[in-house]
């Protein structure tokens, strides 16, 4: 597909169709439009992520209130085992 495109656009007649103005007004319209489009699914990404990280830190902080009562203060959370010889 590509192939046959770009040898459509090598003959003489369609390059002399890329030096009209119109053409190229189109084109950047096109692009323009694709910009906008792009950069507004960017921040709706960004902000989703924000949203998502914000609700996030509100769940574990009620997780943490629930399991509040089953830490030990003094002790660590991982004690090494000691080995005893025979």
């Amino acid at each position: 597909m590509g192939v046959l495109l770009l040898l459509l656009l090598l003959q003489i007649p369609a390059a002399e169709a890329l030096m009209e103005p119109e053409f190229c007004y189109i084109l950047d319209a096109i692009l323009f439009l694709y910009g906008i489009v792009v950069t507004a699914l960017y921040c709706r990404l960004k902000f989703l992520v924000y949203r998502a990280s914000q609700q996030g830190a509100t769940k574990e902080k009620k997780e943490e209130d629930v399991y509040a009562g089953l830490h030990n203060e003094g002790q660590e959370m991982y004690e090494t085992l000691a080995i005893k010889s025979s």
